[in-house]
């Protein structure tokens, strides 16, 4: 499957993590020009990416029950703007600023000793800022079973609801989420994406993260030749990261590593698009490998 396809689920998977307390940031990265090439290797130009992001989880109601469970009521707010400087075919093939953002109702409840459900339901605007319609507004929700297999080992199951393209869908969703904690952390994390990250404590305010592979991306739809289609870039990175500890919940961060994919493709807002997304030749363009910085400002409480 197509990385560009696993991005258009992202307003599907945002919704999962931390929804029993507050915490929240702001962050900006920044992708140097690269070039532009089909499958082929004809290339299309160059452009850099620059994202500004948020999000903040705002619980309204949270217990715990005798074992230590949580129920758990939120609400989570996303906003991202890319900003495109794109040259040459590369301009007219990509938007030059994208807007996505989104709000979402989230609950968790356990349904026995080991087993939970986590539920969302919202809607967003994924679109250029100056086109956009109706149309632009995508509605997500999912519903996932987890299961308690270890203490630092959750797995589950479920389904998320888009309609990304065009008619609602309701495609299949896989939880995974193994973490080890002390000194020197490792997590694998397939919640919100894809996230495979080691770290260490160099004292109580620093923390160094060296993260093997994460995955982001935008999407937008767009009108072309009266059409109603959608845009998507995903990018695939490794980076690592010091940060600064103002508190134990609040911190400041930056980053510098490697931006190995940023795909662009514009599918049709239909069935047909949907299942083009898992053809070897799917029409995507990809960027070059570029430098990846990073900085941004965490908080919780």
């Amino acid at each position: 499957m197509k990385i560009t396809f696993k991005i258009l689920l992202t307003p599907l998977l945002v919704i999962l993590p931390g929804l029993s307390y507050g915490q929240g940031y702001i962050s900006s990265d920044y992708m140097p020009a690269s070039t532009l090439k089909d499958d082929a290797g004809n290339k299309y130009g160059s452009g850099d990416l620059l994202i500004l992001s948020g999000r903040y989880t705002l619980p309204f109601s949270v217990r715990h029950n005798e074992k230590g469970q949580v129920t758990a009521w939120s609400a989570t707010l996303n906003c991202s703007y890319g900003i495109l400087n794109n040259k040459g075919p590369a301009k007219e093939l990509n938007p030059d600023n994208i807007l996505n953002s989104s709000l979402n109702i989230s609950h968790i409840r356990p349904l026995s000793d080991r087993w939970s459900i986590i539920a969302s339901l919202g809607a967003g605007v994924y679109a250029s800022p100056n086109e956009i319609t109706m149309k632009s507004v995508l509605a997500n929700g999912a519903v996932v079973f987890v299961y308690k297999l270890r203490n630092n080992l959750d797995l589950g199951i479920g389904g998320g609801l888009t309609n990304s393209y065009g008619i609602p869908m309701i495609l299949p969703m896989v939880y995974f989420s193994w973490r080890n904690t002390g000194k020197y952390e490792f997590k694998v994390d397939m919640s919100s994406g894809i996230k495979i990250s080691a770290a260490t404590w160099l004292n109580k305010k620093f923390k160094v993260e060296l993260t093997a592979i994460e995955m982001d991306g935008m999407s937008a739809v767009m009108n072309i030749d009266g059409k109603s289609k959608i845009y998507s870039t995903a990018s695939m990175k490794s980076y690592i990261s010091p940060s600064f500890y103002i508190s134990k919940k609040t911190s400041i961060y930056l980053g510098i590593g490697g931006n190995w994919i940023r795909s662009a493709k514009i599918s049709d807002r239909s069935f047909k698009g949907f299942i083009e997304n898992f053809k070897e030749d799917d029409g995507s363009c990809n960027f070059g490998t570029s430098l990846r910085f990073t900085a941004g400002f965490r908080c919780g409480f």
